[in-house]
């Protein structure tokens, strides 16, 4: 890792940033197997906001082997007091210094990026890595480092794209589901991920013939 890792103070806006919940928002994008763009080959993305202005998501299935949650709390001057090592998460290729937290809605601060109705909210707040390094915060959590962000109308393409490129290459779409989101086995989830969401698709184009011929 090269640079100075930027852990954000924001105060609250007393209003949240999501606009309309559309699409994708609350939900999981998996990378195909044939996945073009190496930097999200084999990922896992929780998608915590998709409005008109873009989309912005973290990957949730690959840990960085540096820094740890200690390296976080040294270069940010965070006094940690609770003993237990913490992964950080790479959290996409934009905005690669950038510390966020994933979290159950349990543990929530003004600035928090809830996503519509969801059990998970997105925290890109100092404040929240102070209170976790004391032993509080949120039952469930996962510290990133990086983002996955697409401008508006980005991800709409990536979904459903027009020829020349191919559909084989789209992403494949999950509903949010905690014992996948906040794993202790990130490693073996794509893979899993993947399985279950060409069943999904396969079970979703069988209704509709059935549906067609009036079955």
């Amino acid at each position: 890792m090269t640079g100075t890792l930027i852990l954000l103070n924001i105060l609250p806006t007393g209003y949240n940033i999501n606009i309309n919940m559309t699409d994708t928002q609350g939900h999981l994008l998996v990378a195909p197997p044939n996945m073009p763009d190496w930097r999200f080959q084999k990922s896992v993305i929780y998608i915590w906001r998709h409005d008109v202005s873009g989309a912005a998501g973290v990957i949730i299935n690959k840990k960085c082997n540096h820094p740890d949650f200690d390296h976080v709390c040294q270069e940010g001057k965070i006094h940690k007091t609770v003993p237990n090592k913490m992964p950080v998460y790479y959290g996409g290729p934009v905005l690669t210094n950038i510390i966020g937290v994933l979290h159950t809605k349990d543990f929530q601060l003004g600035s928090s990026n809830n996503t519509g109705n969801g059990p998970v909210a997105f925290t890109l707040d100092r404040s929240i890595l102070e209170v976790i390094a004391q032993g509080g915060g949120p039952k469930q959590k996962l510290i990133t480092m990086g983002l996955a962000n697409w401008e508006s109308g980005q991800l709409e393409n990536e979904l459903d794209p027009v020829p020349p490129r191919s559909k084989s290459l789209s992403w494949l779409i999950l509903p949010y589901d905690e014992n996948i989101v906040f794993t202790d086995k990130p490693d073996d989830i794509w893979e899993e991920c993947v399985n279950r969401a060409i069943k999904n698709k396969t079970a979703e184009i069988t209704s509709k013939l059935f549906r067609d011929q009036g079955v």
